[in-house]
């Protein structure tokens, strides 16, 4: 298999090339982002940007994982001998420091530690592989990365002039939802895994994810992120556009709709011979085979899981607990949105006020109301160990981010302003804690 970049690399001699690649998780279930995002960093750097313009941060926790069958190593695709991505993967972040106000700095320039230096002739490419809602996304560590935030970031960036063009790739659930102010001349181009409505999926899994004869127990990459990544065609992209290409990878991404945002004007540049940048002795399984909407990994490899354990086994009973657990987590972030929504609507002379809240999809506007009230849950409310959360947001309730933004563009219906809706969060959030403390 030959894999090629979707970087803009027009023949310009001055011009250098940059690339930020950041995993927003952690945790052995969430496998997929850390080999997705170690698998772009080696086409990077095969495609020819030197080490030192390619910045990498993740958690690093999988790897080296007592859960992973392959210690030290991680794979992108399943089987018999698929390249081991994480091979000479350069981390310039990783641990506790790995953060949404990191991710900022590090694309405005600012700091001390390794961040963009690009400049107005400079080609820059960014991808982010995690989990995300209706306008965020998450980190391993610290609040997540609003849409304010970031939509502040590229404007910074474009201010300080650090870039001539800019591709950049975000794979996450709800991910159309981060982009709102591009516009067509500004020489940003965004490409996302989902619509704004909608999860991303993660693919290899189960069954699938099985590389040299062991199951990996977590899916190996997430689908949008390998078909940018995988070319079956063997190099036939080389002679391509990037509209061509994207057309492919939309194509090929069919649990979801691939969206583009911004500047559309350099697409039709020609991409570059980048060929052999990643080989593989054989194809790959299809990636949307075994796809699985990112939303439920989770209890769907907990349910693998516990079928794959031998009867009786101790591996069955703690694959058992485990599923519940799960389980659990997941109801008891359903009924915490369910009852913030009953207490929102309290006294409100609207029918069904509740379902209009909770499962309607106002459009954004609001984005310091949003900023603060997902902030807010986020800090205010409980962790989740078996998201490895570091706050109150995880991969399953994010899902949920949406009630966010309708409390912000309903404030008039709910006879609620700013202030309000930031203490009826953290009144919820309260209630949750306290309510987990007793369980404990």
């Amino acid at each position: 298999m030959r894999s090629v970049v979707f970087l803009v690399l027009p023949c310009v001699a001055t011009a250098a090339k940059w690339a930020v690649i950041a995993a927003g998780s952690k945790g052995f279930y969430n496998y997929r982002h850390q080999a997705d995002a170690c698998h772009a960093y080696q086409l990077m750097r095969k495609s020819g940007i030197p080490e030192e313009n390619v910045i990498l941060m993740m958690q690093d926790d999988v790897a080296n994982s007592t859960e992973n069958p392959f210690p030290g190593k991680l794979f992108n695709q399943p089987g018999d001998s698929p390249p081991d991505v994480y091979a000479g993967c350069k981390i310039d972040y990783k641990g506790d420091i790995v953060t949404a106000e990191l991710f900022m700095k590090v694309l405005t320039g600012n700091g001390s530690g390794k961040v963009l230096k690009s400049g107005p002739e400079d080609e820059v490419f960014i991808n982010f592989v995690d989990h995300g809602g209706a306008g965020l996304i998450a980190f391993p560590n610290g609040p997540v990365l609003s849409v304010k935030d970031l939509s502040t970031t590229l404007k910074t960036m474009k201010t300080k002039k650090m870039f001539k063009q800019l591709l950049f790739y975000m794979e996450a659930c709800e991910s159309g939802s981060m982009f709102p102010d591009l516009t067509s001349d500004g020489k940003i181009l965004a490409v996302t895994a989902a619509n704004g409505e909608e999860s991303s999926w993660g693919t290899y899994c189960g069954e699938q994810a099985k590389v040299k004869g062991k199951n990996i127990g977590s899916c190996l990459g997430d689908l949008f992120s390998v078909s940018w990544m995988q070319d079956s065609d063997q190099g036939k992209f080389t002679s391509e556009t990037i509209s061509t290409q994207l057309s492919r990878v939309k194509n090929l991404t069919n649990k979801s709709h691939v969206m583009y945002f911004g500047d559309r004007s350099f697409e039709n540049e020609p991409i570059g011979q980048l060929e052999n940048a990643l080989s593989s002795p054989e194809p790959p399984v299809d990636p949307s085979s075994n796809a699985v909407d990112v939303r439920d990994i989770y209890v769907t490899q907990a349910v693998w899981a516990w079928q794959a354990a031998a009867p009786g086994s101790d591996a069955k009973a703690l694959a058992w607990k485990k599923m519940m657990a799960v389980i659990a987590d997941r109801d008891s972030d359903e009924q915490f949105f369910e009852k913030m929504v009953n207490k929102a609507c309290e006294g409100v002379n609207l029918h069904e006020c509740h379902k209009k809240f909770l499962t309607e999809r106002m459009e954004l506007k609001d984005v310091d109301c949003h900023d603060d009230l997902v902030k807010t849950l986020f800090a205010e409310c409980p962790t989740s160990d078996i998201h490895h959360s570091p706050g109150g947001w995880n991969g399953f309730n994010m899902k949920f981010a949406q009630v966010m933004v309708n409390f912000c563009e309903g404030q008039g219906i709910l006879g609620k302003s700013n202030e309000d809706l930031v203490n009826l969060v953290k009144s919820e959030c309260r209630v949750a804690r306290a309510a987990e403390t007793l369980l404990v």
